[in-house]
């Protein structure tokens, strides 16, 4: 009984530690809406540092579940943002 306490303690100070890694910065990006592949590199870009921040901790399914959330997040805030600027196009009064 005594290792599995200490196998869950240590899976949860690293889950801690990975949590605290995905919290610690602000990630920033720039894309055109206009361009697909823009847009692409942005994702990508937002996905590869949200991985780099918890490579280390990605045995930890705790950390991984939360890595892969965020990006989903992030993937959908790109896409509203596009939408938005599609949708701002078509309503602008030109007199």
């Amino acid at each position: 009984m005594n290792k599995l306490s200490e196998e869950l303690t240590r899976v949860l100070a690293e889950a801690g530690e990975g949590l605290k890694a995905l919290q610690e910065d602000v990630i920033t990006t720039g894309f055109d809406p206009d361009d697909p592949a823009s847009v692409e590199a942005a994702i990508q870009h937002v996905e590869d540092t949200i991985d780099a921040k918890v490579a280390r901790f990605y045995g930890n399914a705790l950390v991984r579940e939360a890595a892969n959330q965020i990006k989903a997040e992030c993937r959908a805030n790109i896409l509203q943002q596009v939408e938005a600027a599609g949708t701002n196009r078509g309503a602008r009064t030109l007199h």
